[in-house]
């Protein structure tokens, strides 16, 4: 089994990869790299992003759209992207602050093969694939942050 993680904190990184170590015996755990551009050259059985804002819901659409099978563990700071997280059928969406009791949860059922078909399924709305290809200017000057905020704060959404 393949994992890769996406964190900008380095205890982080050694925390969660410690726990995958620890949890999925066969797993291979590698860094992802993080600058502003994707950087998706296969398939992981196991993808976690901890980065908050707009760069990290990018990175979970982007894997929900291109690779179905793939299961996503999104840590994020802000409750507010359950909702992307449940359209994204996203695996498990976990608040920070991180708790290493709290990340042993879907890994166990990542074991157990406790997985729901519609966690298997590629997300192929265009939306997600509008919003997952906003250039770097608009991430840098806020404006994907607006068109994301917008849609999945307002009222209609859920």
């Amino acid at each position: 089994m393949d994992a890769v993680i996406y964190t900008k904190s380095i205890p982080e990184y050694e925390m969660l990869s410690e726990i995958l170590a620890d949890e999925l015996s066969d797993v291979t755990v590698s860094r992802g790299v993080i600058d502003r551009e994707y950087h998706f050259e296969r398939e992981y059985d196991v993808v976690v992003v901890g980065i908050n804002g707009a760069l990290g819901m990018e990175l979970v659409c982007k894997y929900r759209e291109l690779y179905g099978n793939t299961l996503v563990i999104w840590i994020t700071d802000d409750p507010y992207f359950a909702r992307v997280a449940i359209r994204t059928h996203s695996f498990d969406f976990i608040v920070r602050p991180l708790e290493g009791t709290r990340f042993r949860e879907p890994l166990r059922r990542i074991k157990e093969g406790d997985i729901a078909v519609w966690q298997r399924i590629p997300v192929k709305a265009p939306f997600y694939q509008g919003i997952c290809k906003g250039n770097v200017s608009e991430r840098r000057n806020g404006t994907i942050w607006k068109r994301i905020k917008d849609y999945f704060l307002s009222e209609n959404t859920l």
